[in-house]
């Protein structure tokens, strides 16, 4: 009897312990699960507050590039009316103080509308300064080419505006840029 009383003993004892050892198991990995959920749950909490600086800095960066675009588009709008002012000033005095004399002749005429024909439209000189001539007996005069230079001045001074305004809004302030 003792012999069979040791085995269920043995039997109740290695039962226990394997409950016990179950229980203890369970407890180890419930709490390695809650440690996890926990890290989890502040990694997601740090992902939301990344993505909403992330959001705040890309907002900020937005509305400060906008409002240098703003400022160049306004430096550009001011820069074009003063050129376009002196055009017309420049073209009243040119028509006061030129004669109309002949300065180009007809043939020089006519090759530079050729020219300005061909697709190079900044080289055409011509009876009025926007038009090209229409016969080729039409010359150049004083006046003409004075006109012309000031239209081209003009031209040259607005597309340097806007080249300087792209220029500025590609660089941050501070930055010095080459002429």
């Amino acid at each position: 009897m003792i012999l069979q009383f040791d085995k269920i003993t043995a039997t109740l004892c290695l039962l226990i312990g394997i409950v016990i050892g179950s229980f203890l198991a369970h407890q180890f990995y419930m709490g390695e699960i809650a440690h996890a959920e926990t890290r989890i749950s502040a990694l997601k909490e740090q992902r939301a507050t990344d993505i909403a600086t992330t959001h705040v800095a890309a907002l900020k960066r937005i509305q400060t590039a906008n409002a240098r675009a703003d400022s160049l588009q306004v430096a550009l709008e001011v820069t074009e009316q003063r050129l376009s002012i002196t055009e017309l000033e420049m073209q009243h005095e040119i028509q006061r103080n030129t004669s109309g004399r002949a300065c180009l002749s007809s043939r020089t005429v006519s090759l530079l509308n050729q020219r300005a024909a061909a697709g190079n439209t900044a080289a055409g000189v011509s009876t009025s300064a926007s038009q090209p001539a229409e016969n080729s007996a039409a010359v150049a005069t004083d006046t003409d080419i004075a006109s012309w230079a000031n239209v081209v001045i003009t031209q040259y001074g607005a597309c340097k505006a806007r080249l300087d305004a792209l220029i500025g809004w590609h660089f941050p302030e501070g930055v010095e840029q080459h002429d």
